[in-house]
């Protein structure tokens, strides 16, 4: 109030002798204001009354377990209305209800109809198998909790009987609970509701409608195997999407049969999804009848390779224009020249048309053979063949090499429309012609570029004999001066001729003290 204001509150201390005279200092409009919102809240505060009522012991749990939750409502109903029970153990009868008059005789009453409700609960049964009970609790028991406060009864559920449990599962397939037998309540499977006559009943209409129910769905067996998916994860996906457990017989029972367990509302929605799947999958089998229209014809196999193009791609690209599969014969079968089409009857038909033409186009192909020097082989199919890829595109031809060792290594055999040959080897002579130039040329220009040959791995420049390939006679000096007539070599251990070589040298006087330092 003093933030609000700005008025400043002084309460009386203990030791006033006014102890009801409360003081507001400030500004006059905040004073004015504070003293308005104080009376208000005086009179507020007149208006609390402090009532009693006499509740019956054996009620007093209903009020205050589950931490309150009674207690907390009438709060929130009625104005934030106090009520105090005794204490456990008391014995006392007495509740105090605290709030405003309205408030608290709202609540009064209120209480009284609780306990009128209370004197008058019958306990209701209710048989529900108990493997049911987990789903129809719920997650956290959230569905059993919106029932109790939604119809104002109390449910119990029995002990869970662990010895039971083998005999309530029935046989499971594809993993998942297969339909009950016939259902034979037992102790464990008893659910109790206790309130009013009308609401149990109600309350025992709500639990009923959470127990799965199972509804058979007709599908023929043949799809089976195609609504359980691969490892399962087909039919896997439907339980976890519509939430519920779907039950497919053995293959060999032959049943066509589905059986969907589940709430009732999801189970409805399975129902429709598996019709559906079942309509999709009767279209995909109609598809496949469809797509098995098959053709066979007959092409010479000497025309296969070229149906199939290099590394494939001429019989790739048909297959991929008309949609089609199209087989060729093994090496070993005895009809070699059968090819086989597969697919849809119309597209089919296209694909022989266009193999067709395409055998037409090949029988109208010659062959032409043209010389080119092996030199220039290397520079016309380029690096890794690039080049000649490029050639043989641009004049749809086939152009092929020798191999190496072959008796005619200059012959390369050109094959395609006769047209298209002609002008292929036109332009193959004038590259032969045009690399030519350039292999004379480098050859002439190895010639003088080459160091003089070394026969027999020796060394220095013989004379005629050298040309023999005879053993290797080390370096030899010609024409040296004292090759002339006359002369002969000098002695180089002749004093006469070298005299500074034939006077021998003294040798140095070792010092007794040492080597000189100078």
């Amino acid at each position: 109030m003093r933030d609000r204001t700005g008025a400043r509150i002084i309460f009386p201390s203990p030791d006033d002798t006014e102890q009801e005279l409360i003081t507001i200092v400030g500004k006059e409009e905040a004073v004015r204001q504070a003293q308005k919102e104080l009376e208000s809240l005086v009179k507020n505060l007149d208006d609390v009354v402090e009532d009693s009522m006499v509740v019956d012991v054996r009620h007093h749990r209903h009020f205050v377990c589950r931490r309150g939750q009674v207690l907390r409502e009438l709060a929130e109903e009625y104005g934030g209305v106090a009520v105090s029970f005794p204490r456990t153990g008391a014995n006392s009868q007495r509740v105090t209800l605290k709030g405003a008059k309205d408030c608290v005789e709202a609540a009064k009453k209120r209480i009284q109809e609780i306990i009128e409700d209370l004197e008058s609960q019958v306990s209701v049964e209710v048989a529900i198998p108990q493997r049911y009970h987990r789903a129809v609790m719920g997650p956290k028991g959230c569905r059993i909790q919106h029932i109790t406060r939604e119809h104002e009864v109390q449910i119990k559920f029995p002990e869970r009987d662990d010895s039971a449990a083998g005999q309530d599962a029935p046989p499971q397939e594809n993993g998942e609970v297969s339909p009950e037998a016939e259902f034979v309540p037992r102790k464990c499977d008893i659910i109790t509701i206790s309130g009013r006559e009308e609401k149990c009943e109600l309350a025992k209409a709500a639990l009923l409608a959470l127990v799965p129910i199972t509804e058979d769905v007709e599908v023929s067996y043949e799809l089976h195997r195609y609504i359980i998916g691969q490892k399962g994860s087909g039919i896997r996906k439907m339980m976890e999407e519509y939430e519920v457990n779907i039950w497919v017989p053995q293959p060999e029972k032959q049943l066509d049969v589905i059986k969907v367990t589940g709430l009732a509302a999801n189970v409805e929605r399975a129902k429709q999804g598996l019709l559906e799947r079942v309509k999709e999958l009767q279209a995909e089998q109609e598809d496949r009848a469809l797509r098995s229209f098959k053709v066979t014809m007959s092409v010479d196999p000497k025309f296969h390779p070229k149906i199939i193009g290099r590394k494939g791609a001429v019989i790739s690209q048909i297959r991929k224009d008309h949609d089609v599969s199209i087989q060729f014969p093994d090496k070993g079968d005895e009809q070699q020249d059968l090819i086989v089409i597969s697919g849809y009857e119309r597209n089919v038909e296209e694909a022989r048309q266009a193999i067709q033409q395409l055998v037409a186009e090949l029988q109208e192909m010659v062959s032409q053979d043209v010389h080119l020097d092996p030199r220039t082989h290397a520079r016309i199919i380029g690096a890794r063949g690039k080049a000649i890829r490029k050639l043989m595109e641009e004049f749809k031809v086939d152009i092929r090499f020798p191999q190496p060792g072959s008796d005619e290594p200059d012959k390369v055999t050109v094959t395609g429309l006769p047209e298209t040959v002609d002008n292929a080897i036109d332009h193959l002579l004038n590259l032969e012609e045009e690399y030519m130039l350039s292999v004379t040329e480098t050859e002439t220009l190895a010639a003088y570029m080459k160091p003089p040959s070394r026969y027999g791995g020796g060394g220095g420049a013989g004379g005629a004999d050298d040309s023999s390939g005879g053993p290797a006679k080390g370096f030899v000096v010609r024409d040296a001066p004292w090759n002339a007539a006359g002369n002969k070599a000098p002695d180089m251990s002749s004093a006469e001729d070298f005299p500074t070589f034939g006077t021998g040298v003294a040798p140095k006087q070792a010092s007794a003290w040492g080597p000189k330092k100078f």
